[in-house]
This record gives structure tokens, sequence and C-alpha cells, in this order.
């Protein structure tokens, strides 16, 4: 009786274990996954004027239409040594600025990104939004120590 007991608790044990352990693997693959996605988002959408480093030299001067580009590897330094995590998406997304006139200085992400035909709706917005704050963890792993 007493093996049967210890059998089944190992078995418990063992279930468990290797439910933690996917559970990790999925996680970390999501991660990664998101962590990719964010670089490539920052290449082909904020490296034109941002610098492929993010240090304010950027690819296309066009974009830039002769504005000075914020180094964004400072963000950090210029925070207290903080990275300005809310501040960072809130720029990413744009739809908090008010244009008065003229070419305003990004565009809105957060409406550009929206799902075609679904803007708005709350799938869309989950979607825009996780996009958002990843690449905002992106633009943090761009800080200098």
């Amino acid at each position: 009786m007493n093996n049967q007991w210890l059998r089944r608790a190992i078995n418990v044990v063992s279930i468990r274990a290797l439910s933690i352990a996917l559970i990790v693997f999925v996680l970390l693959a999501v991660g990664s996954a998101y962590a990719e996605t964010a670089k490539q988002d920052f290449e082909e959408n904020c490296a034109g004027c941002h610098g492929f480093k993010g240090d304010g030299h950027g690819t296309d001067p066009a974009l830039m239409r002769n504005v000075p580009m914020p180094n964004l590897t400072l963000l950090s330094q210029q925070n207290g040594g903080q990275f300005p995590f809310q501040d960072v998406v809130d720029a990413i997304d744009g739809r908090g600025r008010t244009p008065l006139h003229g070419w305003l200085e990004m565009p809105f992400w957060g409406l550009d990104w929206q799902t075609p035909g679904a803007h708005f709706s709350p799938e869309s917005d989950a979607a825009v939004k996780q996009r958002i704050d990843a690449l905002a963890r992106y633009i943090e792993t761009l800080q200098r120590k």
C-alpha cells in the first residue's frame, strides 16, 4: 500500500514539474517571438529616423525633415536611471498627442497598427497594445549602461 501511494505521489510531482517546465518553455518562446517582432518593428518603422542603434542617426534623411532625432539610448540616463516605459509607450502610440498644425514628429502607431476592418475593436486594441509594449521593451534594451 505504501508503495502505491509513493508511486502516485511521484507521478503527481512529475506531472506538475513537466507542466511547469512546459509553461516556462512556452513563455520563453512567446517572449522571444515578441522580442524578434519588436526588433523587426524597430528596424522597419523607427530606424529610418532614430537609427538602427536608436542613437538618433537615422538612415533616411527624407523622413527626418531636418529635425534632430532624439537619442533613444539615453532615455534611462535622462530619467534618473529608470527607463520611462509608459512615456515611451505613449510616444509610440501617439493617440494622446494633439497636432495643432503641420508635420508631426512621429507617426501615430496606435492608429497605423490597428487591424484593418476591425479598427478599435477590443481585439485590435489588445494586439496594438501588445505590439507597442514589445517595442518599448526592445527600446529599453538599447539603453546605455
